[in-house]
């Protein structure tokens, strides 16, 4: 321990602040440069055509991929990663916190590659001038890049703070400098894993689509701190097609008929849907544009290298006005919307709007090279001929190589688990074939289920990702496959060279964290965590304390309701629906795959917890929200086998008492739901409407509604509930067990259904299925175009409100 006197501490302090504060100098004074890092972004379409396919041909290009990795901190200079980093403290703590942290980038002394590293100095405050503090604790962290210190700055608040910073809420009880605890032996963490990709395309419908800036910084700090490298930066690139297709020649109305509302986008960039919830204002073509500017910015800070979009073929049908000749032809239907138009890669405009679009991409949001965009996502080919998928492939690829020679094309592999009918083994490998490898990196998007890499031969040798998706729609419930993830990318890792990353693909976030952090660590994991020993740490962390009894539930946890098989989770499509949001029916089935009984123990032994720290954290308030909730969802589906049984047996007396059972479960569900600002469905239609107003005039909650919100706020209901017309074969895909949602969407359905049933036994009539169908259709159709302010605040807390409606239910 070094010993220094009162002098020299505040000596110390004084330099580091002066340190800290040159470098976020640095930062606030000097912009990122958006036309990239190269600096011949802007004749970066001067290349000769003939001289970067002559490039791919070389040896040597096949390494671009990895050659672009070794540049881990773009172009974004140290200092300002190093800045980018005391900043996410100063985010989670207080500026007097970054003081005691010394951030250091720069190559490990002991190992090749990437890699973090944290220590910890403590100085004995001889003459107090620190009060409250015997001996000081400063954190020294070291990693190769900003996001790595990041990573590292992490590992540091979960193993040895013991601090948890999540979706749905945050736990630290460290709150000052004299509470840093010490790292008895400096820590280096090799990171194995070059990519760690983040996100999906579909994310930015069903979560993203009405988050402002503020909501943006915490989500990539979020990212920062698990080491997410690779994200997918969709944002805005509406814009781009806007100055893109007014050149080509489209009228404003021409374009916007093509694009979709907003919470639709998502299906829309991949060619799957035109037009349905629109039409888009040139407002918010410009707001999204201008948040993309601050996305990225943020990003290229911690060195991230976001991936931007780019042309697959999709195209607004107008453009046949324009270009006649033009070889465009109209796609298989998806989920029953029209068939889109799409223009084949061996027509000369196909690779004019890859220029014009790569060309504008880069002009407003600069580039790191990295491009997404899926041509057949959900959607068939024009033909299975194997030469034409090789050559469909190829030219895309040359095309966006001509307009970035630097370009990579970011695949999501969707396609082959999703259409195994069509991408049969002919046809998925002359797909990969038309790809040099090192121009294609292939995510992997349902590892954690249904494996492409398996039937693949690794992809043929093309840089993959394993990646896990899930979630889909965002829809609520506790599921996992924890065992799995824990070890099967390393698996991988060691039966295929060419998987380079690990990333994390669901449809929507905010949502089992359990799950997302043990994910999280498999980028640097080299063997499969002991899960006992794991989950310990996580509650530990989770709760700011270890209670033995909580232990064991999460342990109990970790086998069942975390521990899916395959074939269950494949079947459910992620974890099982909620009766209580589906369109009511007689037809359900079980889809449970544990014991019930588990999570009511769990839920009870949740709510026997006394500690008055654990019980007010916002971590413990969301979990025992949620047990409640998966509880009750588990209750309702026995109560509604029961209701099915009474109605079969023309039983009214029984079949009225259960359905009183059923409705006051979907009470109480909305009730538990109220007490968590996630579970608001008020928060997220507010969040729709403050679109239609500009940024320096924000409406209070109450005054937020009006006839220019109204299209927002359709789109916001309607992704939840019908996702399209009445008729759509998505309602309910992404349900959602939120307040507001619960008690004025779920529960009049449920009442109009049981009504039904009771009329149909009283009245001596059979079930008319298709009767109610339309009566409710007609009460959903109804409720989508209402704008009924729902509150944005939680109410109550969420541990009485539990036990409330544990002493009310005859679940024990």
């Amino acid at each position: 321990m070094i010993k220094i006197n009162k002098s020299k501490v505040g000596l110390l302090i004084i330099l580091t602040f002066l340190i800290i504060n040159f470098s976020k100098s640095i930062q606030f004074n000097n912009q990122i440069n958006f036309n990239g890092g190269d600096g011949d972004n802007n004749n970066i379409n001067n290349y000769n055509k003939e001289e970067v396919i002559n490039n791919i041909k070389d040896e040597g290009f096949n390494n671009v991929l990895l050659d672009l990795h070794m540049n881990r901190g773009g172009d974004v200079d140290k200092n300002k990663q190093i800045s980018a980093v005391y900043g996410l403290i100063e985010r989670l703590f207080n500026f007097e916190m970054t003081l005691f942290f010394k951030l250091k980038i720069e190559e490990s002394q002991w190992m090749a590659g990437e890699y973090y590293e944290v220590s910890t100095e403590s100085v004995e405050n001889m003459d107090g001038y620190l009060e409250g503090s015997k001996n000081i604790t400063f954190v020294t962290i070291r990693a190769d890049s900003g996001v790595n210190l990041a990573m590292g700055l992490q590992y540091y608040l979960k193993y040895y703070c013991f601090c948890s910073y999540t979706w749905s809420g945050d736990q630290c009880s460290i709150t000052s400098y004299n509470q840093l605890p010490i790292v008895p032996e400096s820590v280096s963490i090799p990171v194995i894993s070059a990519y760690r990709y983040y996100m999906n395309v579909c994310t930015f419908g069903y979560s993203t689509t009405w988050w402002n800036w503020s909501r943006w910084e915490r989500e990539i700090d979020w990212m920062a701190l698990n080491g997410y490298n690779l994200p997918l930066a969709f944002v805005g690139q509406e814009y781009i097609w806007y100055r893109v297709f007014t050149d080509l020649g489209l009228s404003f109305e021409q374009i916007t008929a093509w694009l979709t509302g907003p919470a639709f986008l998502p299906w829309n960039r991949m060619g799957n849907v035109n037009g349905w919830g629109g039409p888009i204002t040139m407002d918010w073509l410009e707001k999204q544009r201008d948040l993309q500017i601050k996305i990225l910015d943020r990003m290229r800070q911690y060195g991230m290298k976001p991936v931007l979009p780019g042309f697959a073929g999709h195209i607004p049908g107008a453009i046949q006005q324009l270009f006649p000749q033009a070889n465009i032809s109209i796609l298989s239907t998806w989920c029953n919307f029209n068939g889109t138009f799409y223009l084949e890669s061996t027509d000369p405009l196909f690779a004019k709007i890859t220029t014009m679009f790569i060309g504008e991409l880069i002009d407003v949001f600069g580039t790191d090279h990295f491009y997404n965009f899926d041509p057949f996502n959900e959607l068939e080919p024009p033909s299975n001929d194997t030469e034409y998928l090789r050559q469909t492939s190829q030219l895309m690829y040359e095309n966006v190589l001509l307009a970035d020679p630097k370009a990579i094309w970011v695949l999501q592999g969707w396609f082959i688990v999703d259409a195994p009918e069509f991408w049969q083994a002919p046809q998925t490998q002359a797909w990969f074939s038309g790809v040099p490898i090192g121009g294609l990196l292939v995510l992997d998007l349902w590892s954690d289920v249904i494996p492409g890499w398996t039937t693949t031969n690794y992809y043929y040798g093309h840089y993959w990702v394993w990646c896990m998706l899930h979630n889909f729609g965002g829809r609520s419930g506790m599921y996992g496959r924890l065992p799995w993830i824990s070890s099967n990318p390393i698996t991988a890792r060691g039966l295929s060279p060419n998987m380079v990353g690990i990333g994390l693909t669901p449809e929507a976030i905010e949502q089992n964290v359990v799950v997302y952090d043990m994910m999280s660590e498999m980028s640097w994991r080299s063997a499969p965590p002991n899960l006992t020993e794991w989950i310990t740490q996580y509650t530990h962390r989770r709760y700011g304390k270890l209670i033995p009894e909580i232990v064991d539930v999460w342990i109990g946890l970790v086998n069942t309701v975390f521990n899916a098989t395959a074939a269950t989770a494949r079947a459910n499509m992620g974890a099982p629906e909620s009766f209580i949001a589906l369109r009511p029916q007689l037809t359900f089935g079980n889809n449970s795959f544990y014991d019930p009984i588990i999570l009511y123990n769990a839920w009870n032994t949740f709510s026997l917890v006394d500690d008055p720290y654990v019980i007010s954290t916002e971590t413990f308030e969301f979990d025992i929200s949620e047990f409640t909730m998966q509880s009750l969802s588990n209750y309702f589906m026995e109560q509604y086998f029961i209701m099915v049984k009474a109605f079969n047996a023309s039983d009214v007396q029984r079949l009225s008492t259960v359905s009183i059972e059923l409705l006051d479960i979907i009470n109480y569900m909305d009730m538990i739901a109220s007490t968590q600002s996630t579970l608001q469905l008020g928060l997220w239609t507010y969040r729709a409407r403050l679109w239609a107003y500009p940024t320096n005039d924000i409406p209070t909650l109450q005054n937020s509604s009006n006839s220019n919100t109204a299209p927002y706020e359709f789109n916001a209901r309607n992704v939840l509930t019908l996702w399209g017309p009445s008729n759509s074969v998505l309602h309910d895909y992404a349900f959602k067990l939120w307040s507001g949602l619960v008690s004025d969407f779920y529960s009049p359905r449920w009442e109009l259904f049981l009504k039904s049933l009771v009329q149909s036994i009283e009245n001596h009539k059979p079930f008319n299925k298709a009767t109610f169908n339309t009566m409710v259709e007609n009460l959903e159709e109804q409720w989508v175009i209402q704008q009924t302010i729902y509150p944005t605040i939680p109410v109550g807390q969420a541990y009485n409100t539990s036990k409330y409606i544990q002493s009310h239910l005859k679940v024990f």
